[in-house]
């Protein structure tokens, strides 16, 4: 009987000196997998250009061109424990556990700016769990998702090319971030595809 006590007053301990966050990051916020309804081999670029605005990236391909949107909301859910009395009531510690959700639309236009191939997605994705000891009074995200994030600034980043070390300046004909060579969504490692050729 003492052990079922103690086991009940330990999780009811727990329970009442943990609290929860949720965090939500928004990037190029826009499409939707019902938004994309344009009808192939009649809208031209233009009117999607002014339906949904620019793409989130774009690339040359065989007889014309295409371009990328991705909505994407991230979700981060942290749990934490913090002390009752003295200096660890300032303190708590965390784990989180951060998920993505993705809207994707693929738009394939022809030389004279009609679409003629369209694909859309929407995915759920797991980003990774993390913990931390951080400051009560405030909430911070822990999972890192740089990787979504940084990726729309992408095309800014072109007129550095010839200064990329080595591997990735002999590869630049091929890499699909310079709007040449094809797409790849926001996210993806370097250490698959394409950019394993320019040992990073």
């Amino acid at each position: 009987m003492s052990l079922r006590i103690s086991k009940f007053s330990y999780l009811l301990a727990v329970v009442a000196l943990s609290g929860c966050s949720t965090l939500y990051k928004r990037v190029d916020p826009g499409i939707s997998d019902q938004g994309i309804s344009f009808k192939t081999y009649e809208t031209h670029f233009h009117e999607v250009l002014d339906a949904v605005g620019p793409p989130s990236r774009m690339t040359a391909c065989a007889g014309g061109f295409a371009f990328l949107y991705e909505d994407m909301l991230i979700r981060e859910l942290q749990t934490g424990l913090a002390g009752q009395s003295g200096w660890l009531q300032l303190i708590k510690f965390s784990v989180a556990d951060s998920r993505l959700f993705r809207n994707t639309a693929m738009l394939h236009f022809n030389d004279d700016g009609i679409l003629i191939a369209k694909a859309v997605a929407k995915t759920t994705e797991g980003l990774g769990k993390a913990a931390s000891i951080q400051p009560l009074l405030s909430a911070e995200q822990l999972v890192d998702t740089s990787g979504f994030e940084d990726d729309g600034s992408e095309p800014q980043r072109w007129g550095r090319d010839l200064l990329r070390p080595l591997p990735e300046g002999l590869n630049s004909a091929q890499a699909l971030d310079s709007g040449l060579a094809g797409l790849e969504q926001s996210g993806t490692t370097s250490k698959i595809g394409q950019h394993a050729l320019e040992m990073r």
